[in-house]
């Protein structure tokens, strides 16, 4: 399996854009400049490009000191999207290939920030690739799956990213290093849901020395409406899990970081009532630090409503029952509040 020569990059709009917009973005741009880009809680309230564009970040920019490993991650994807894109956008057109990445880029990056916390890459959209490709390169079944897919993704591809799918897993659950995992399977289950979707029933699937079906150029595969819908649910549910469910279904340390993060760069900038609001949606996760709790508190009695910081303190003192520090607090906004009452 060979991937196209880059002089053949005017062929693939869709895919060869993608990664020069990555590969543009990681060597040329500041990280001032990529911060409107990064995925945040910012994307659920007014910033919904954030979604996709955190997509075309990676690990680290080529001024940071750890640009090699900004550089693999960057390099591995877009060898990936390269290699197997390209079959896709040769067979279904620039449009529907680029509508695709999209996809695949949102899936990865929803079920990630609802299961875990903001990331950056391309990752999603390799596996939403290779989902799809494996699911439409399977021995033709009752459905007569085109014979025009077969050897877009081999056995060594194959493999090789589902080896890495687990060890991706290990070295995240080893704390070897942080990685996108539920980007990865957000982006494999559409990419699988799509490759379903294809796999018609034509006729001409079965004959493929027809003049309609003899090369990998041919006319595009129609894609089953309710199949395909079956994708647009999992997309929507991804979308849930980042938004109204996260609360409920997130598990991770990291789940209100981005948020509380906000919340005090608008305290730094005398935005109290901004800063508040920011940190509310930064506690009342699964696993939130005890520290996320105690620094609400103090905006609740910066704000002149000590009744609130106390109950935050409580919620701190929870988490973290052996800090004298948060007791005290948590004694002090107690005795406030009911003097305030009298």
């Amino acid at each position: 399996m060979e991937a196209p020569e880059l002089r053949q990059l005017p062929r693939y709009p869709a895919v060869g854009g993608t990664c020069v917009i990555a590969l543009g973005i990681f060597a040329l741009a500041p990280p001032d400049m990529v911060e409107p880009l990064q995925l945040d809680l910012r994307a659920f309230w007014a910033e919904p490009w954030r979604i996709l564009t955190s997509n075309l970040l990676h690990a680290a920019q080529l001024q940071s000191e750890d640009f090699l490993g900004g550089l693999f991650h960057v390099g591995f994807n877009c060898y990936w999207i390269w290699l197997l894109g390209t079959q896709v956008e040769a067979r279904l057109g620039h449009l529907r290939t680029l509508g695709l990445l999209v996809a695949f880029g949102l899936g990865g990056a929803l079920l990630e920030y609802g299961m875990s916390g903001p990331a950056v890459g391309l990752s999603g959209v390799v596996y939403g690739l290779v989902g799809m490709l494996v699911v439409l390169a399977r021995r033709p079944d009752r459905s007569g799956t085109s014979p025009r897919w077969r050897g877009c993704i081999d056995d060594r591809s194959r493999n090789l990213m589902g080896v890495w799918f687990l060890a991706c897993i290990a070295m995240t659950l080893l704390e070897v290093m942080p990685i996108a995992n539920f980007a990865h399977a957000g982006g494999a289950i559409l990419g699988a849901l799509v490759g379903w979707s294809l796999r018609t029933s034509d006729s001409r699937a079965a004959k493929p020395n027809t003049a309609s079906d003899s090369g990998p150029d041919a006319g595009p595969r129609r894609f089953i409406p309710a199949r395909l819908a079956s994708a647009g649910l999992a997309l929507g549910l991804f979308a849930a899990l980042a938004s109204v469910a996260r609360p409920w279904v997130n598990l991770s340390t990291r789940a209100g970081i981005d948020a509380m993060v906000l919340a005090q760069r608008a305290d730094s900038n005398d935005e109290l009532e901004l800063a508040l609001r920011y940190a509310e949606r930064g506690v009342g996760y699964w696993r939130t630090p005890a520290d996320h709790w105690a620094y609400l508190g103090g905006l609740y009695y910066r704000n002149g409503d000590p009744a609130k910081a106390a109950s935050a303190l409580a919620e701190a003192v929870a988490r973290d029952p052996e800090n004298d520090d948060y007791r005290l607090a948590q004694t002090q906004f107690e005795q406030i509040a009911a003097a305030s009452q009298h």
